[in-house]
This record gives structure tokens, sequence and C-alpha cells, in this order.
């Protein structure tokens, strides 16, 4: 067999890309060259594969591989009802590492509404936020001092949005602030499926010391539209997540990582 040339293989395309689709569906992404060796192929030949999934409209491309579909948008009430054991099991871990008296500025996310339940009621902070649903849990909280932001409200996040929203937002310096997120793609950049939402939180960010992130297992490797920040930016992450070689690239960025 001359050079270059592949290995035969009993696969058909259609055969890899069945077990590529199932793959990628089970994990949230695949990497070209791992292909390229399990199946004994050119990367190449992997490429075509997944340029096909994408034109039939079955996962995502990035750089050196693919990932599942961004699921369609859904609204705050029925995401709240998805996966509500991982999301108490992240917002307890998350809620431990809250000390007495910190300022916390907390975004909108079903995740991060589980964390503010899961303060403990002996613990005093004081909470700034732009979510009704995080607000509303927080008056709940016997200690809890609770700064609702103002702003035109989205029905999407249930939020204030907006430039008087961020234009708040600059105004604070917090200890923490907690964010969930609609995705840390395979570039490690958190990402966010709402442009308002990708602006409010890079605000976020930058007016507190410290920030949390807030991933259940399937944010891991997912993609949204629009970018908020490296994973760089990050102080801990506390995620469900059992992909240890995609945890330990995010461990190399100096994020403390948390599984739960």
């Amino acid at each position: 067999m001359s050079a270059g040339m592949e290995e035969p293989t009993t696969l058909s395309p259609v055969e890899r890309q069945a077990i590529i689709l199932e793959k990628v569906n089970a994990s949230g992404r695949v990497v070209a060259v791992d292909l390229a060796q399990e199946f004994n192929v050119s990367e190449d030949s992997i490429r075509r594969d997944l340029r096909e999934l994408v034109d039939a409209g079955l996962v995502q491309r990035f750089h050196g591989g693919a990932v599942r579909l961004v699921t369609p948008a859904l609204d705050f009430h029925r995401r709240e009802t998805l996966g509500t054991e991982e999301k108490q099991r992240i917002g307890r871990a998350a809620a431990a590492a809250i000390p007495e008296g910190a300022t916390l500025l907390v975004d909108t996310s079903t995740t991060v509404v589980h964390f503010i339940r899961q303060l403990p009621p002996t613990l005093s902070v004081r909470i700034f936020t732009s979510s009704v649903d995080v607000a509303g849990a927080a008056l709940d909280h016997p200690l809890a001092e609770v700064t609702l932001l103002g702003g035109r409200l989205s029905k999407f996040t249930r939020s204030a949005t907006g430039a008087s929203a961020i234009e708040a937002v600059r105004g604070l310096k917090v200890d923490f602030c907690v964010l969930g997120t609609c995705g840390i793609d395979d570039d490690l950049i958190l990402r966010a499926d709402d442009l308002e939402d990708a602006f409010f939180k890079k605000a976020m960010i930058k007016a507190s010391n410290k920030t949390l992130v807030l991933a259940s297992s399937d944010k891991l490797g997912q993609v949204a539209t629009h970018e908020v920040a490296p994973i760089s930016v990050v102080s801990q992450l506390f995620t469900t997540s059992e992909d240890s070689s995609f945890l330990e690239r995010i461990r190399e960025m100096g994020v403390n990582v948390e599984t739960v």
C-alpha cells in the first residue's frame, strides 16, 4: 500500500458516521484526531464524516472536532424541572464555599437558584441580583440582605437586562460573582445563548474579586452563541462532570475545579 493511503477498514463511511453521532450524543463532543486513531483512517476521512453530519443537521463543528447540537432554548420554568438533583448538589457545594459576611453578585440560572436555596440559614450575606427568581429565593433566607438591580426584564432570562442593569453592576465591587453558564466550549470559553446576558455576565465578572461558575455536566463541551469570557477568569468551577481530560484542561488554566 502506498504512503498516505488508509489501512483497510471494515466500516463504511455511513457506519462510521452513525458511531460518531452516538459518541457525540453520549459525551457531548468528539475530537477528529482521536476518531482517526480509533477507526484507523485518516483525519481527512473523519473531517469528511463530520462535514456530512453537519450538513445533515446532526452535529456542530468546532476546530478539531464536533459537539452536540445546541438544543432550542427552554423557558426558565421548564429548565427548572430538569436535572434537579444534579443542580442541588452543585448548589450545595458552591454555597459551602461562601464565607460569613460575603457580598455576592448573582446572575440568573436555575442552578444558581438552587445555590441560593442551599445557603446556610445562619450565614449573613449581601446579595445583588438582576434575577427576579434569585431575588425571590434570597428573600426567603433569614439573614440575607437582598438588592434587586433594575432594568428592562427579559422573559427568556427572567432578569433585568440592558444598559441600565449593566451600569448598576459597574458601580459595584463585590467579593464573589456566581454565574450559571449555557456552555463551556472546547476552547474553554464561557458562552451564553442571549447577547444581553453575555454582556451582563462580563460586567459581573469585572465587578467581582472572585468568580464562581456552576455548571451541570451537559454544559461542558457545549457551544452557545455568544462569548462571555475565557475560563481563566474563573476562580472556581463547581460541576458534576466526570470528563477528567476536559476538567484537567480547565485546571491547567488556573481554575479550582470541584466535582460533586
